[in-house]
């Protein structure tokens, strides 16, 4: 799908220099209190631009070491090996020897995965960045560390860029009940809704779709399919905005709300953890920075060792998360060690059990986790994408 599909306000603000293309040298590794992380060792890749292997392909199945225990806290990244081979790493916390999931042949900043709601499975998705390339997705075993291509040609956009007027995959993430789905756009540019009798409709397989007077950024229809046995299968569409902040996009669709969460290199959009600070938190943290852009407001995240604040700034339509952050400590704020961010850099924060990950979108593309009750910094990582919590598993 081409990036200007992902064009919103706030990304183009915030998101210039965070959603380049990842440096062709691999990121230094992970660094924890015990000392930085050895580094996962570099799986060999094979069968061209687009190849995709597990680690240890070129080895025996039964020469590869153990899966990491599936019960341990983790962090899942995507870490550059050249500008368009990316892998999927495990990183565990508070530390320990990074694993690599599984490699394929596309660019980190352009991808997208999401897990199983058993955690067991994994999916990637590609988009191609202009004419000339294609969608490119991946089943993945997750324990076995293996993947395998998924058949994407029979989507609309599936074949290619997805050009302008054209459909295009926007994403293929698993539903709730483990199914795949892929989430297909075709938005109206040049062409536009016919009308009549006072409605305003697009017309797609014999039928109508009708249009909201007034809807926000450009109309279009937003397309549900699910990979069954013998294909994919179209099961749900509806005409909806795009290209707007405020525009719904492929939201309307009852299948992309059932989708679990999906974890790209681009800024999250509307994502703001927690609830509006306290009004005496806001009097402390108002004295202790002044001159805040009054359009913004203070935010509390509740964590198991206590409340962490952060100021929300406008971008665009939306508040986003961004610095000062600090713990409320007996009263007092407190700096989070070692905190790699800037007044306007967007953050996003993710909690699991006593962990606080912090990924900054900014030039640096930082990832970094914090012990909640001991407030201690357990990682901070350079150049890598899609920062998320590697899921529990039975």
């Amino acid at each position: 799908m081409p990036l200007s599909r992902w064009s919103l306000a706030l990304t183009a603000a915030l998101c210039l220099a965070g959603c380049k293309r990842e440096e062709a040298a691999t990121p230094a590794p992970a660094v924890a209190d015990s000392g930085p992380a050895p580094a996962a060792a570099k799986p060999a890749l094979s069968g061209g631009t687009h190849a995709a292997t597990g680690v240890g392909s070129d080895t025996p199945a039964a020469a590869l070491p153990p899966a990491p225990r599936a019960a341990s806290s983790a962090v899942s990244l995507l870490k550059a090996v050249d500008p368009e081979k990316c892998e999927w790493v495990r990183q565990p916390l508070p530390s320990g020897e990074a694993v690599v999931a599984f490699s394929f042949g596309a660019a980190c900043d352009r991808s997208m995965v999401s897990f199983s709601p058993d955690g067991k499975e994994g999916l990637v998705f590609s988009w191609p960045s202009g004419e000339g390339e294609v969608p490119l997705a991946w089943r993945v075993d997750l324990a076995k560390r293996t993947g395998a291509p998924l058949e994407i040609q029979g989507l609309p956009g599936g074949s290619g860029a997805g050009g302008q007027d054209k459909p295009s995959i926007e994403q293929i993430g698993f539903d709730t009940q483990g199914r795949v789905v892929a989430i297909v756009t075709d938005i109206f540019v040049e062409r536009t809704p016919q009308k009549k009798k006072g409605e305003t409709f697009i017309t797609f397989e014999g039928k109508n779709y009708p249009v909201s007077e007034g809807a926000e950024g450009l109309p279009g229809l937003a397309h549900a399919y699910r990979l069954e046995e013998g294909g994919w299968k179209r099961f749900e569409t509806k005409a909806s905005g795009f290209e707007s902040d405020l525009a719904a996009g492929s939201a309307v669709l009852e299948a992309t709300k059932a989708l679990v969460p999906t974890f790209k290199a681009s800024v999250p959009v509307d994502r703001m953890p927690g609830a509006e600070a306290s009004e005496s938190a806001v009097k402390m943290l108002d004295a202790a920075f002044p001159g805040q852009d009054e359009g913004g407001q203070w935010m509390t995240l509740t964590t198991p060792g206590g409340k962490l604040h952060y100021r929300g700034v406008i971008g665009g339509e939306y508040l986003y998360p961004s610095a000062p952050v600090r713990w409320e400590q007996d009263g007092k704020l407190e700096e989070l060690e070692g905190l790699s961010a800037k007044p306007d850099d967007f953050l996003s924060f993710q909690l699991q059990e006593d962990w606080l990950l912090v990924a900054n979108f900014a030039d640096q593309r930082m990832t970094q986790a914090w012990d909640t009750r001991t407030k201690k910094r357990v990682l901070s990582l350079e150049g890598a994408s899609a920062p998320a919590f590697w899921p529990k598993t039975p």
